[in-house]
């Protein structure tokens, strides 16, 4: 049904796009499990060529931005240095080539990033891994045993109160954030009166779904969402985004 939420009408969606969808229209797209799958090593979440073009192609025609938790340096790594990132959930962005940070105190919430990771809280669980930052620092739980997982969680949100932090728990992922720092307030920041198109696939992407409720939002997965459209997986996704193409 057109407009249930989350319903995922290849169809529709298409013809949603192609009517609403213009050039010179904002994009708004999160990275990790909607340009990219979710895999167990982060650090080699690298574009495949062929997404890298398509992406390039859409940003001559588009007013693109890739929406993430991941630090700039990550999706620089990633995308390459021309692209517009809000990163950090919102905390930091670099838009046009210039650096911005959107919160306060960023720099002393970075400081605190740096003790945490000097405690080398991974020493102490097998198979833990830590990526710090800047601003934030994630736990990455997915070779920790269930038995340990309870305590790493519990140790990281001990952290996260004892430095005024948020504690963001994810699929296996445990990760200290700069309070207050969500996608649909940077997003708002950002927006300007022309449509727009929001895509992602976890909880903190529901925020950037609410901020934008007149646009066309999409959830990339099958959990329940805010999003009016859903489609069942990235390639699915990346399959929608080529009609921007």
């Amino acid at each position: 049904m057109v407009g249930e939420k989350g319903s995922w009408n290849s169809e529709s969606l298409e013809n949603a796009i192609r009517e609403k969808i213009h050039e010179g229209d904002q994009l708004f797209l999160d990275y990790d499990g909607t340009l990219v799958p979710i895999i167990m090593n982060p650090e080699e979440s690298f574009l495949p060529e062929s997404v890298k073009e398509l992406l390039s192609r859409i940003s001559l025609k588009y007013d693109l931005y890739v929406v993430s938790g991941r630090s700039i340096e990550d999706l620089e790594k990633f995308l390459g240095p021309d692209q517009n990132f809000i990163a950090m959930h919102g905390a930091c962005a670099r838009i046009g080539g210039k650096m911005m940070y959107l919160k306060e105190d960023y720099v002393q919430y970075a400081q605190n990033c740096r003790e945490i990771q000097e405690m080398h809280i991974e020493k102490s669980f097998e198979g833990l891994r830590v990526y710090p930052k800047g601003g934030g620092i994630l736990f990455h739980l997915g070779l920790v045993s269930n038995d340990a997982r309870e305590s790493v969680v519990r140790i990281v949100s001990e952290l996260a109160k004892r430095y005024g932090m948020e504690l963001y728990i994810g699929k296996d992922i445990a990760e200290i954030k700069i309070p207050g720092s969500n996608k649909g307030d940077s997003i708002k920041m950002f927006r300007n009166s022309r449509p727009c198109l929001v895509a992602g696939d976890e909880m903190t992407d529901e925020s950037a779904f609410s901020a934008c409720p007149e646009c066309i939002s999409i959830h990339v997965g099958n959990s329940k969402t805010a999003a009016t459209y859903s489609v069942p997986d990235v390639e699915s996704f990346l399959s929608v985004l080529k009609i921007l193409a």
